[in-house]
């Protein structure tokens, strides 16, 4: 079982890699889905988060409001990073866990794509994977694609100040594809990045 972790910078178009991934056969993890029941209510992580950022982040039911928890978290890089330190752990274990259920399964995929926002602040999750694929755009670019799908620009480069830059990914890539012509442009670099590391991967 190939274990790919798949990053990239916010509306880099890494999501739109891990779907194209997916759909050439790769079962795919994200780890957004695995974190998302932690803050729900009733959730392991509702209560050290709100302690951490206050009860404003909290929701009328009772679960982590994701917008009230950005505007705390995204306020400065230190503040990132406790919100990191708090939620990682527990997405580290949930993914080891899915791990280790498709390995057991009858026939285990021969590929699995993590899909890792934050792989360069969170190397723990190195342990899980044997290359990693970066998904590289220019920042105005990626600042251009989610103003176009409703974000405000000032919570877009926000976000972008607080994450790794895209030459701190680069250092960890083994392979880079990049994003900054047309979607057929990326989906052509995506097939030839699984022709060259995963189709061909042992022969």
């Amino acid at each position: 079982m190939f274990v790919l972790g798949l990053t990239g910078g916010i509306g880099s178009g890494k999501s739109t890699a891990a779907r194209f991934l997916g759909g050439l056969g790769a079962v795919v993890i994200d780890l957004d889905d695995l974190a998302r029941p932690l803050l729900l209510a009733g959730g392991p992580l509702v209560g050290d988060v709100a302690g951490a950022f206050g009860p404003g982040v909290v929701a009328a039911e009772g679960g982590i409001d994701a917008r009230a928890l950005a505007a705390e978290a995204f306020a400065s890089p230190d503040r990132a990073r406790l919100l990191d330190a708090l939620v990682h752990p527990a997405v580290f274990a949930a993914c080891t866990g899915a791990l280790d259920a498709l390995a057991l399964l009858p026939e285990p995929p021969d590929v699995v794509v993590i899909d890792i926002p934050l792989l360069v602040e969170a190397p723990v999750f190195f342990d899980l994977i044997d290359a990693v694929l970066v998904v590289s755009s220019d920042e105005d670019a990626r600042v251009g694609r989610l103003v176009e799908s409703g974000w405000a620009e000032a919570d877009v480069r926000a976000r972008i100040a607080v994450q790794a830059t895209d030459s701190e990914r680069r250092e960890i890539a083994e392979y880079v594809v990049e994003n900054d012509g047309t979607l057929e442009e990326f989906r052509s670099g995506l097939r030839a990045f699984w022709e060259l590391a995963v189709a061909n991967r042992g022969s």
